[in-house]
């Protein structure tokens, strides 16, 4: 961040822009060019150690998915390259468009307060996994500032200094970021919906060997803002959406803050599918209150638009609170069935999923055969290897059957999991929800 302070740019040659009923305004180049302030932005996102903390606990994550699979499955679901990458270039293109709109709108942050963020981030991500989001940490620092503005300080006081950077913390500034960032994660989660659930097995709390379902999805989105260097000098913007409408005499450079954040999650009773949906309406909620705290703070200059940030920290906590007990209260949904086998879990692309076979059923008959177990299921399904015939119950208790002919190799790609009553070591029974809250799952031996 001190070579982000040495880089500052300052315009070579100023114009004055006149409007009818304004004061002057001035137009500004930088002397570097494009490229020396695109430098700046990397430097400023290269030295926050945010992102790689967030990087290094998602793969770390998808990891352990494929130690447990292979123990549970004998296979590995969990594919960790080519998803991630995918979501990189999904998070950067979202990114992209984000700052976009806070690069126009006007968005100001110092470095200073760039590692606040990052550091609180961190901090708070070792109390809790979840609260290591972006939009939390931004939302608890907003929380701090504005009860910072309360607060007389006397001098010699030890924490003076700090009272004073939390009262001129840019809040305006941050509460747009958070709402970029809550707006981003919406349409990344809708985005990767297709492949953020896993399959586990857990250990319910009568004992029994169930099945359960993991969503998975983290993400690391940069967003590029206006910053001040290190002197904490503020940009005064002129013209609402003309951010390079600018003071003269002030230095200014761009800033890449990486937002973190993303939906970790266990269920063994609730669709991952129909939760993510409400999550995404709860989502759009947030982003809402933050924008009307947004509008107030910008149109009204009022403090009480702040207050919009610890609303959003408390709905998610209200929200992730209400999802746990209603999984926690309700019947499994893939506990082993006695009537036939409990489907758990179709790999993509594989003959099962092709056929529209769900997690939640339980198929009883193969090819006309009856099956209770998985070496049954298997068995029955080689006794005609043209054509594969189930006939399974769905979540509602009603028979359906589905037939399809069976081509040449897929007859070694059914890809389809099932929970059947075993002695193998499954996870201790948790129902996280948050951020990175998969990681407190452990496998009991």
């Amino acid at each position: 961040m001190a070579q982000a302070r040495l880089l500052a740019l300052r315009p070579t040659a100023v114009h004055t822009v006149k409007k009818k009923g304004t004061h002057g305004m001035h137009h500004w180049t930088v002397s570097g060019g494009w490229g020396a302030i695109i430098l700046v932005a990397i430097i400023a996102f290269l030295c926050n150690p945010l992102h790689y903390v967030a990087t290094a606990l998602v793969l770390w994550d998808l990891i352990r998915n494929i130690k447990n699979e292979r123990i549970w499955f004998g296979i590995r679901v969990t594919r960790i390259i080519q998803p991630v990458i995918l979501r990189y270039i999904k998070a950067s293109a979202v990114g992209l468009a984000g700052s976009v709109v806070l690069v126009l709108l006007g968005a100001v942050v110092s470095w200073q307060t760039v590692l606040f963020v990052a550091v609180l981030s961190i901090a708070l991500g070792l109390i809790r996994s979840r609260f290591l989001s972006t939009p939390t940490a931004i939302s608890i620092a907003l929380s701090c500032s504005l009860v910072s503005k309360y607060i007389n300080i006397s001098e010699g006081v030890w924490y003076a200094r700090i009272i004073s950077f939390l009262q001129t913390f840019e809040m305006r500034s941050w509460l747009l970021i958070a709402l970029v960032a809550c707006l981003s994660e919406l349409f990344l989660q809708w985005w990767n919906e297709r492949d953020a659930v896993f399959p586990a097995l857990v250990t319910s709390k009568r004992g029994r060997r169930i099945g359960a379902l993991k969503i998975q999805l983290g993400f690391s989105v940069p967003l590029v803002v206006w910053m001040t260097p290190v002197q904490g000098v503020s940009i005064t913007f002129h013209g609402g959406l003309k951010p390079w409408l600018v003071a003269v005499d002030h230095p200014v450079a761009l800033c890449v803050v990486p937002a973190v954040f993303g939906m970790h999650a266990l269920f063994t009773a609730l669709r991952p599918e129909r939760v993510m949906r409400q999550f995404r309406r709860w989502n759009l909620l947030q982003a809402a209150i933050l924008a009307t705290g947004f509008a107030v703070a910008h149109w009204f200059r009022a403090d009480a638009g702040y207050v919009a940030a610890p609303i959003f920290v408390v709905l998610m906590e209200i929200v992730r609170s209400v999802w746990r007990r209603v999984d926690e209260s309700s019947e499994p949904a893939y506990a082993p069935a006695s009537r036939g086998v409990m489907v758990l879990y179709t790999i993509q692309g594989s003959l099962s999923h092709k056929l529209g076979i769900l997690p939640g059923e339980v198929i009883t008959h193969v090819n006309q055969r009856p099956v209770h177990t998985e070496y049954d299921l298997h068995f029955a399904f080689e006794q005609n290897p043209a054509y594969a015939k189930f006939q399974v119950l769905d979540a509602r208790g009603e028979v359906r059957l589905i037939g399809n002919p069976v081509y040449e190799g897929e007859r070694h790609q059914l890809g389809l999991l099932v929970v059947v009553p075993d002695e193998q070591p499954a996870l201790r029974m948790t129902r996280p929800f948050g951020f990175l809250e998969t990681l407190y799952l452990r496998r009991q031996k």
